[in-house]
C-alpha cells in the first residue's frame, strides 16, 4: 500500500531509494550521516525500522568512530564542504580503510567543486554507489516541512546582507524543488505580487524544476484527477483564504500571477480542469494520493495557525485535494520576536540559529 502523508513519503524514500536498493541478503551495512541528513531521517523513521532493513549501526560521520574494515557503508549525506572532507577521511588509513566500500548518497546536488575531490581521492577506488537523492527537506508533519533555514529570514530582510539575498533564495528554491521532485509533483506555480523576493523565488523554483525534469522527463505525469467541490466558511489566518481561493481557482491572476501554465495532458488520459498543475506519478511506494496537490510556501516562517489550516482545507474538500505548507521553518511567538529584533542588526553582532 502507498504511503500516506509527507512523512511516510520521505521514510519510503530513504529505505527504499538508499538502503534497500543497496541491501544484499544476508549482509549488513553501517550507516553514517551528518547532522542535516540524521535530522531527516529522525523525522520520519524509527531506529527499528533502520535495523530491520540489515544496518548494523548508525553513526555521526563528524564523531570519532571505530574502523569495521568487514563491513560496507552507506553514507547519507548533505553536499557540504565538511561533510565530503569528513568521508574522504575515511578512506585515506593505511593498511585498511575505516570501511570496507562506501554507497554515498548525497541528499542534493553535489557541487561540481567538491565532485572533483572526491575523484581525486582514495575514496573513488572504494565507492560503488554514488548517487544524488535529492532530499533537502525535513518532513515536520504528514501535511507540514520546513527547509530548517531558520537564518533565512535574516539573510532576506536584514540591510546588511543585501548581498545575500540572491544567493539565498536559490538555496531555498532548491529546497523547494527536491520538495515537488520526492512528490513527484511539477506544478504550475504562482506568487503573491508585490514583493520583488517573491518573484525572484518562483522563477527560481520553475528553472529548478526544470532542471530536474530534464534528467527525469516523467516528473509530474498524471494520475486520476476528480474536480474538487466543497463550501467552508471563511475566517482569519489570511492564508486559510488562500488556500479555499487557490483549490476553487477564485485566486485574482493578477494579484496572484502564474511563472507558468500547466502543461497540456496527454489525449489518452481522462479529461481534466488545465488550471491546476499537480500531477502524480504512477510509482508504487512513493505516491501518498491520487488527487491534485496545493504546496504553499511561506517566506519567513510557518506559524501553527497557518499548518493547521492545511489540515482543516484539506478536510473541507473531502480528501480531493491535499493541501502542504511549509517555511524555512517552523514559528512559535518567541522565535518570531527574536527574527524581528535581528533585522537591525549586523552579522558579528548576532548569533544565528
Amino acid at each position: 500500500m502507498a504511503p500516506s502523508g509527507l512523512k511516510a513519503v520521505v521514510g519510503e524514500k530513504i529505505l527504499s531509494g538508499v538502503i534497500r536498493s543497496v541491501k544484499k541478503d544476508g549482509e549488513w551495512k553501517v550507516l553514517i550521516m551528518d547532522h542535516p541528513s540524521m535530522r531527516i531521517l529522525s523525522s520520519c523513521c524509527k531506529m527499528s525500522d533502520i535495523l530491520a532493513e540489515g544496518i548494523t549501526i548508525v553513526e555521526d560521520i563528524n564523531k570519532r568512530r571505530e574502523p569495521i574494515p568487514s563491513l560496507e557503508a552507506i553514507y547519507l549525506l548533505s553536499p557540504t564542504e565538511k561533510s565530503v572532507q569528513a568521508l574522504i577521511a575515511d578512506f585515506q588509513g593505511t593498511p585498511t580503510f575505516t570501511y570496507k566500500a562506501a554507497h554515498v548518497f548525497f541528499t542534493d546536488t553535489c557541487p561540481d567543486a567538491l565532485f572533483s575531490q572526491l575523484g581525486r581521492s582514495r575514496l573513488a577506488k572504494a565507492v560503488k554507489t554514488l548517487k544524488e537523492i535529492h532530499l533537502a527537506f525535513l518532513p515536520y508533519e504528514g501535511q507540514v516541512f520546513s527547509l530548517d533555514a531558520p537564518h533565512s529570514t535574516y539573510n532576506l530582510y536584514c540591510p546588511f546582507r543585501a548581498g545575500e539575498r540572491a544567493r539565498q533564495l536559490e538555496v531555498l528554491a532548491q529546497q523547494i524543488a527536491t520538495l515537488c521532485a520526492t512528490l513527484q509533483e511539477y506544478p504550475a506555480i504562482r506568487y503573491r505580487k508585490g514583493p520583488e523576493d517573491t518573484a525572484q523565488l518562483a522563477h527560481s523554483v520553475l528553472a529548478k524544476l526544470n532542471a530536474f525534469k530534464a534528467d527525469t522527463p516523467s516528473l509530474g505525469e498524471r494520475r486520476e484527477r476528480t474536480e474538487p467541490t466543497y463550501q467552508l466558511s471563511r475566517w482569519t489566518p489570511v492564508i486559510k483564504d488562500v488556500m479555499e481561493d487557490a483549490v476553487e481557482d477564485r485566486l485574482d491572476r493578477k494579484l496572484w500571477p502564474f511563472v507558468s501554465d500547466p502543461a497540456p495532458t496527454p489525449s489518452s488520459q481522462a479529461a481534466v480542469s488545465a488550471r491546476f498543475g499537480h500531477w502524480h506519478k504512477n510509482k508504487a511506494g512513493v505516491e501518498a494520493r491520487a488527487g491534485p496537490r496545493l504546496i504553499v510556501y511561506v517566506v519567513g516562517g510557518v506559524a501553527m495557525s497557518e499548518m493547521r489550516a492545511a489540515y482543516e482545507v484539506t478536510r473541507a474538500t473531502e480528501g480531493k485535494w491535499e493541501v502542504l505548507i511549509g517555511s524555512s521553518h517552523i514559528l512559535t511567538p518567541t522565535r518570531f520576536l527574536s527574527d524581528l529584533k535581528t533585522l537591525d542588526q549586523k552579522l558579528e553582532d548576532i548569533a544565528l540559529p
